[in-house]
């Protein structure tokens, strides 16, 4: 009888061991599953303009981003942390800054990066200011740093590498950080004034593009000045941020210099030349993938068509024509 009872109560301890252990099982599955979706979204389901943040994320590693920025809080600490600038400054301050990573982008070059972005069926805001309203750290950054000159290098991104690093960054946005990075708790004047000794510390200056452009837009002063149209184009690059990406002085930075351009043989990456006339220029600056010159990329420079007037089209021409 007591070997009976110890059998039964044997088999009733196995029984109750596997159902429990089966039910742990079951639960622990399920809650893996609600954490990696809820802390880890999958890299595969985001994109931004057709490129998929799996791509995004190859790219980061590739250009070793992390060796100044950081990925919820890993990283080199030299740089902003990137987990949320996607809802920060959101996709046409990134597309700017992106795109010339040497200077910070004014409020006419994301507003132009806005309207491209609109003409492809992005779901933004339909103009600049509400665009700057929703993120606010695209406003920010345009207010306090558009045409200052940033320490990160002009690495010579693809249209494609871009549209990759902003999914990613949509990626990284939908992290539960768990209030990753910390908040700033400080005075105002105190933040503004360490802001002040960085720069100073790090030689940033902010350049004439950040101190005389006007706040909305480009402004269209042909035809109120005694200025040559050279200088008033020289104005305008600056307002623009072309320099940025171009030159005076024949050094190479995200584009081709400007100097020595005008009348010069351009070669293209079809294997074909171009001269560099007052056609061309007009082309490059309307449409800037009409031609491609060799050894640059195509799709970083956007279209100013429909941002700038003939008469300052014209001026830019001019001022180029100048730098021999």
């Amino acid at each position: 009888m007591d070997f009976e009872k110890e059998k039964k109560a044997r088999k009733l301890a196995i029984w109750v061991i596997g159902i429990m252990t089966g039910i742990w099982i079951i639960l622990s599955v399920f809650s893996f599953t609600d954490t990696k979706e809820r802390v880890r979204p999958r890299t595969e389901n985001i994109h931004f303009n057709g490129v998929s943040a799996l791509k995004g994320k190859q790219v980061f590693q590739a250009y070793n981003c992390m060796d100044c920025h950081t990925i919820v809080g890993n990283g080199a600490y030299f740089a902003p942390d990137l987990t949320k600038i996607y809802e920060q400054a959101g996709p046409a301050w990134l597309k700017a800054y992106l795109g010339s990573p040497g200077t910070y982008p004014t409020k006419t070059i994301v507003d132009i990066q806005l309207k491209q972005l609109l003409s492809k069926g992005e779901d933004l805001p339909k103009d600049i200011d509400a665009y700057l309203e929703k993120y606010s750290g695209a406003h920010d950054r345009v207010e306090h740093r558009g045409g200052v000159d940033a320490l990160m290098p002009n690495l010579q991104f693809s249209a494609e590498e871009i549209d990759a690093l902003i999914a990613y960054f949509i990626y990284t946005g939908k992290i539960n950080t768990a209030g990753w990075p910390p908040k700033v708790i400080a005075d105002k004047s105190v933040i503004e004034d360490q802001a002040r000794k960085l720069e100073e510390a790090s030689g940033i200056i902010r350049t004439s593009s950040a101190s005389s452009a006007p706040s909305s837009g480009v402004e269209n002063n042909t035809a109120q000045t005694t200025e040559s149209p050279a200088a008033i184009g020289a104005n305008l690059a600056k307002q623009l941020a072309c320099t940025a990406c171009h030159s005076a002085d024949g050094s190479a930075v995200v584009g081709p210099s400007f100097k020595g351009l005008f009348g010069s043989s351009v070669p293209l990456t079809t294997g074909n030349s171009v001269n560099a006339d007052e056609e061309y220029l007009r082309r490059s600056i309307l449409q800037p993938n009409a031609d491609i010159v060799k050894d640059y990329q195509q799709g970083v420079m956007p279209s100013f068509e429909g941002s700038v007037s003939e008469e300052q089209v014209n001026a830019l021409i001019e001022y180029i024509k100048s730098l021999k």
